[in-house]
């Protein structure tokens, strides 16, 4: 069965298939693993089959990289991940390639400010390699649970990057080597990139005390006027974080992030080298600092420090570095 692209979309069992919503979204694909009980079967009675008749590209794909390939650049096209009680295993990074596409979990989307969920949960199989490598702008990533392999990045936006948008995702990292690794970020001309709304974890460390190089980082004093913004950022037990939050180019932005230093467990405690670095030109806003001797290097003293707080004596304000 072939979808029309009506202009305002078309109704299938209820739901609305792009193109169309009217603002210019483009086809809207759907990825339900074979061994999903609760709705493999739904989705193929719904979507199996069928395919849009502006390119003969099939709506329902059992693998996320199956359906991100079946995007075209620049036409708005989302790509709609089921919730599923098993991990969706990989064994090779997922690559975005494709200007303006959209990478959505609904069901791990988080409420009025909850932390993101566990609904839909991408699991790397193969050690030193990413989740995600996002080779092109305007994207989107949203909702997933990310279960990083050992001593890997887990978004890896590479080389010259424009407006990669991460937001309402858990990332969870892994260590066993120790590694020089950001969890989230690009060593390039990354711009415009925001990474918001997230829980990062710099690692996990089954074995022993391990340091990595940070939880976000745009390394390269070529980039800029990225914004990393509410984000919860923790070091993971017997971690050490190098910074929580790198940013190596000009007129950036940090706010209203919280930074927590793992408190001694079974496993024992995680390190916060310094909660952030960056260039002369970060600005830094309302962030809070849960850790008991603040480091931080950035900004520049009197102009881009604006109420961050830190946990030194029962809360202290940090205006500069």
């Amino acid at each position: 069965m072939t979808i029309t692209a009506f202009p305002n979309g078309v109704s299938s069992f209820g739901n609305i298939v792009g193109p169309g919503f009217g603002f210019g979204i483009g086809n809207v694909y759907y990825v339900c693993q074979t061994t999903n009980t609760v709705l493999y079967a739904d989705m193929v009675l719904r979507y199996g089959g069928q395919t849009y008749d502006n390119d003969g590209s099939a709506i329902l794909h059992t693998t996320i990289q199956s359906a991100l390939d079946a995007t075209v650049a620049n036409r708005d096209d989302y790509v709609l991940v089921c919730t599923d009680g098993s991990d969706y295993d990989i064994t090779a990074a997922l690559t975005m390639t494709k200007k303006g596409v959209h990478l959505i979990a609904p069901g791990g989307m988080s409420h009025g400010g909850g932390l993101p969920g566990n609904a839909v949960r991408v699991h790397q199989n193969t050690a030193a390699t990413a989740c995600v490598t996002s080779t092109a702008d305007c994207v989107e990533r949203a909702g997933f649970f990310y279960k990083g392999m050992i001593d890997s990045a887990i978004v890896d936006i590479s080389s010259t990057r424009w407006h990669n948008y991460d937001h309402h995702n858990f990332f969870g990292g892994a260590v066993t080597a120790g590694a020089a690794i950001y969890v989230i970020g690009g060593s390039g001309a990354a711009f415009q990139n925001t990474i918001s709304d997230n829980y990062i974890m710099g690692g996990y460390s089954p074995n022993a005390a391990q340091t990595i190089s940070g939880c976000v980082g745009f390394t390269s004093g070529s980039s800029g006027r990225n914004l990393i913004a509410r984000n919860y950022i923790v070091t993971g037990a017997v971690i050490t974080v190098t910074a929580g939050v790198l940013t190596g180019g000009t007129n950036d932005m940090v706010m209203y992030n919280n930074f927590h230093e793992t408190v001694a467990t079974v496993l024992g405690a995680g390190t916060f080298t310094k909660a952030w670095a960056g260039s002369a030109s970060t600005v830094y806003i309302e962030n809070r600092v849960a850790m008991d001797t603040p480091a931080m290097t950035g900004g520049t003293v009197n102009n881009t420090h604006v109420e961050n707080w830190t946990a030194t004596s029962g809360s202290t304000i940090r205006e500069a570095s």
